[in-house]
């Protein structure tokens, strides 16, 4: 990553309403640009700031009063200057996956679409690192980035109308896991016995943006040891 993040483009959507822009892509690079611009901004802004909300690649900002552009261009680029990636840490968080047919529903659908093995794709999966990027369109849900290119598969032309919660999918290029049962069309390839939301938890979601997630493999006897003690 750069040493330094270059100050993102700026455009009024409204005399109280600004939106900073990065890079339209996603990636790790322009993931932690968002979150720094995001939290300086909360920082720099303080009273003046209703609320900031980060995207894959914009923040925009909710002002009570116009604000002068410039001067929080000079400031960002004063305080780039003066920070090092080094000061920068993550949650690492190692989630098991059971990756059984019984969990699997779109195993074949995977592995006719990328020519992988299902063990091929089990170990692409696990390979990596992945960021949480943004959490939606569930309460809970993480979209972890960035998936093996190997991984590739389109998401589902027709949704299905009920994935169980804690269930494990690819599409696209990322990768994310329902915590909660719902509609969706992400290609499922296994299931966590880890619960991702819990309303009447102190701490209601098992991610926050940032984190660093890693899968690892455990059997269906594993899996259901884990469930039953409420990991």
């Amino acid at each position: 990553m750069p040493a330094i993040i270059e100050f993102p483009h700026s455009m009024w959507i409204s005399q109280h309403t600004i939106r900073f822009a990065f890079h339209e892509e996603i990636s790790h690079t322009n993931f932690y640009a968002v979150q720094a611009f995001n939290r300086f901004l909360k920082k720099q802004l303080r009273h003046n700031l209703v609320e900031s909300v980060a995207s894959y690649h914009t923040v925009t900002a909710y002002i009570k009063q116009q604000i002068n552009v410039d001067l929080l261009k000079r400031q960002w680029l004063e305080i780039q200057a003066a920070t090092t990636n080094s000061e920068r840490t993550n949650r690492l968080l190692k989630i098991p996956v059971c990756y059984d047919e019984e969990f699997a529903l779109d195993r074949q659908r995977v592995m006719d679409y990328t020519g992988l093995s299902f063990e091929d794709m089990k170990m692409l999966h696990m390979s990596k690192s992945y960021y949480v990027y943004l959490i939606g369109f569930l309460p809970g849900f993480p979209y972890l980035g960035e998936l093996d290119s190997k991984l590739f598969v389109p998401r589902l032309e027709k949704p299905r109308t009920s994935v169980s919660a804690s269930s494990v999918g690819v599409g696209g290029g990322q990768t994310g896991i329902y915590p909660v049962d719902s509609p969706g069309g992400w290609n499922i390839i296994g299931k966590t016995p880890f619960e991702l939301f819990d309303l009447n938890g102190k701490e209601p979601f098992l991610f926050e943006l940032g984190d660093e997630v890693q899968f690892y493999e455990i059997t269906k006897q594993q899996f259901w040891e884990m469930k039953s003690k409420g990991v």
